[in-house]
Parts: C-alpha cells; sequence; structure tokens
C-alpha cells in the first residue's frame, strides 16, 4: 500500500464504523418502525435510543465521499463521473432496487409473475423500493452537482466555504430544529437548503481544512452521544433525525476523531470493497427474519439487538464476498 493510500486509511475506518452503524439502525428501526405495538415502554425507550445514537452512520458515509470527491487533489472529469461513479451508483439502484421492488409485491400478493419486474423496475424509478435505498437517489444527485461544487472550492477559498457551511447548517439543521420544537415557522427560505449537501461538503472540509485533534472530535461526539441517550430514556424532548443538531455534531465529531487519531486502516482498506455491497444486501436477510421468519430480537430480550446485529452483519459480509466474485456485478456495480 502506497504512502497515499495509507493516509487515507481513515477514511476506511469510517467506512466500516459507517456501514456498522447502518445495519445496527435497521435492526432496531426494523422492530421499532414496524412492530411497536408488541413492545413495552421500555423496549421502545431502549430501541429508539439505539436507533438515535446509529442515525450517524450515513451523514459519515456522505462526508467520507466529500473528503473523496471535493478535495482539489482529486482530478476528475464529467465524462468521468457519469460513465463510472454515477453509471455505478444508478445500475446498483435500478438491479437491486428492482429486485427489491418485486420481492415486496411477492411478499403482498403471495404470487409471482413476470409483469412484476417492469412494474418493479417501474416502483424503482418512482422511489417506490425499500427504503434504505433513499441513499442511492440522493448519492447520484450529489454526484451531478459534484463538478460545480469543486469549481466553487477550488477558487472560493476556505472563508466562502465556511459561509456556505454555517448558512447550511442555520437553514438545514438548527433553523428546521427549532421550527419542530416550537411549532412556530419562519417565512425565510434557503434555495440551497438540504442537510445531505451539508453533510457532503462537511467531508471535505473536516479533511482539508480543519486542524483540530481527535480529542476535540471525540469529545464532541460523546457529548452529543450523551444528550442522546438522557433525551431518550429521560426527557423525551425532541425526535431524532438526519437534519438534528445533535446527529450533525456527533456525526462530524466522529469523522474529526478518527481523521485526526493517526490510526492504521490496513485491514480495513484491503477490504472496502465489502461495504457497498453490505449496504445493498442487508436488509435482505432482516426481512428474511421479521417478515418471514417472524423472529425478531424482542424474543431473546435486549441482547437480541447484539445478536442479530452480529448475525445479519456477518451474513452480509459472506453476501457482499459473494457478489465482489460475481465478473459483471464486481465491474460494473459493487
Amino acid at each position: 500500500m502506497d504512502e497515499k493510500k495509507k493516509q487515507l486509511g481513515y477514511l476506511d475506518i469510517l467506512r466500516w464504523t459507517a456501514i456498522a452503524m447502518v445495519v445496527m439502525l435497521h435492526v432496531v428501526s426494523g422492530v421499532s418502525d414496524t412492530i411497536a405495538v408488541e413492545m413495552n415502554q421500555g423496549q421502545k425507550i431502549v430501541y429508539e435510543t439505539v436507533k438515535n445514537l446509529m442515525t450517524a452512520g450515513v451523514p459519515i458515509f456522505l462526508m467520507i465521499s466529500g473528503a473523496l470527491f471535493l478535495t482539489p487533489e482529486k482530478k476528475i472529469t464529467i465524462e468521468r463521473l457519469l460513465k463510472h461513479y454515477v453509471r455505478r451508483i444508478l445500475l446498483a439502484l435500478l438491479i437491486f432496487g428492482t429486485v427489491f421492488a418485486v420481492m415486496e409485491l411477492v411478499m403482498t400478493e403471495r404470487t409471482f409473475s413476470l409483469t412484476m419486474v417492469g412494474k418493479g423496475f417501474l416502483m424503482t424509478l418512482s422511489g417506490n423500493t425499500w427504503a434504505h435505498m433513499w441513499y442511492l437517489y440522493e448519492l447520484i444527485g450529489l454526484y451531478l452537482i459534484t463538478p460545480l461544487l469543486k469549481v466553487v472550492i477550488a477558487y472560493g477559498g476556505k472563508r466562502l466555504l465556511e459561509y456556505g457551511l454555517l448558512l447550511g447548517f442555520c437553514f438545514s439543521s438548527i433553523l428546521p430544529f427549532a421550527e419542530q420544537l416550537t411549532g412556530f415557522y419562519l417565512g425565510f427560505t434557503y434555495p440551497f437548503a438540504g442537510i445531505y449537501l451539508f453533510y457532503y461538503v462537511a467531508g471535505y472540509y473536516l479533511r482539508d481544512c480543519v486542524e483540530w485533534s481527535w480529542k476535540i472530535g471525540g469529545a464532541v461526539a460523546a457529548v452529543m452521544g450523551v444528550i442522546l441517550i438522557v433525551n431518550g430514556f429521560c426527557l423525551q424532548l425532541f425526535p431524532v433525525s438526519y437534519d438534528s443538531p445533535w446527529i450533525v455534531l456527533m456525526s462530524m465529531g466522529i469523522f474529526l476523531a478518527v481523521s485526526r487519531a493517526n490510526v492504521s486502516g490496513s485491514w480495513f482498506s484491503v477490504h472496502r470493497g465489502l461495504c457497498f455491497g453490505i449496504y445493498l444486501i442487508h436488509p435482505v436477510f432482516l426481512n428474511f427474519f421479521y417478515k418471514f421468519l417472524h423472529i425478531t430480537p424482542l424474543r431473546i430480550g435486549y441482547a437480541g439487538i447484539l445478536i442479530f446485529w452480529i448475525l445479519t452483519f456477518i451474513l452480509s459480509c459472506v453476501a457482499a464476498q459473494i457478489m465482489i466474485m460475481i465478473p459483471p456485478l464486481r465491474k460494473y456495480v459493487v
């Protein structure tokens, strides 16, 4: 592994951290969002709190992409962006999204016909496939505006970047949170509002423009984690989503802590290719457990959360490795 790849090894550690969090997120949300009626109050609090703590996984993925694509060191033409990166995500979305949509149709109608394939394809185009695929729709959009963002970053300077991030944080996180908390909505609009764009740009900013130590990032992430735990178990004052200030600060804190910790990511770098496959395939196993076998962590107790996470993660790793061994998927998708 050359020196440049070694220096970016922390991104692979972050990538594995994020996918572990996403799998855990879906382990608990698959229960709390679908069969909450079977849960007692204590279980609801635990599952909801774990879900909130794991919400930072997807923002970390977005920041990794921003750190890789937006740095001026990354020379990429529009043609390569479209033919390589956008095509890869689009194919993954259309292939797996259609399969998942068809699986849902089969489970609903208890039968299969070839017409379901076309219907599943149209459902995917309209965004009606399994919920976790929303990330791929979002990622395609971010890739498409990457050339414009790179120009702004290259010629705008650090001050303009910080100004844009501040506006994005205020209008995409703080303001929605305040409106949700108070019920009072302001009439001001911000044309670039969208927390996912903020995360994407923040990844580059934290990588190239911030010199804080890992201790600051770790402290911020830890404090945000404590706030989420206290809110979940004691206060229950606010709901948590990707645009919550707590998730914004927690995900940025984790990113900063890992990127400044000077840790080796050699094993994680060698196996980085599994992460995308794990993301695509892990809901298959959770749906099999929850919807087909009707077995959930609730049957085992709170330890069931960890057991289901480990089992799903291992099965997803194996499935992702199998996908990599299939030449067309390895070349064009995963």
